[in-house]
């Protein structure tokens, strides 16, 4: 569990471009460029994990971590972009924190299913 917390951290801010954390409520480009990143980084660790897997298990795998965490950006960027052009850093900050609220159990459900965790 503490893996998916440090390796969540990793790909979603360690990763991710000033560019990226700052237009991809505006662009969808910025937008597609950390998706790609962050489900890259889960991809190699699942082929990290010791389990059987081909290619379309991976594959699947990506696309549950993936489409989740798109999803749940394209909107909190969205809903946070008026509060961060405003200055207003609590309020921002408050959609920061649901974001990753957001990541965390969509993760968390996602190894559960798949018997991970």
């Amino acid at each position: 569990f503490i893996l998916i917390l440090v390796i969540h951290f990793l790909a979603d801010f360690g990763l991710q471009t000033h560019e990226q954390a700052t237009l991809k409520g505006t662009s969808n480009k910025f937008l597609f460029y950390h998706i790609t990143v962050y489900t890259l980084v889960w991809g190699v660790v699942y082929l990290t994990l010791p389990v059987e897997q081909s290619f379309i298990e991976w594959f699947f795998f990506c696309l549950l971590i993936g489409i989740p965490h798109y999803i749940v950006d394209w909107c909190t960027s969205r809903i946070g972009k008026p509060f961060w052009e405003n200055k207003d850093l609590h309020n921002g900050f408050v959609v920061v924190g649901a974001d990753q609220i957001a990541h965390y159990l969509c993760l968390i459900y996602v190894f559960n299913v798949l018997g991970l965790i």
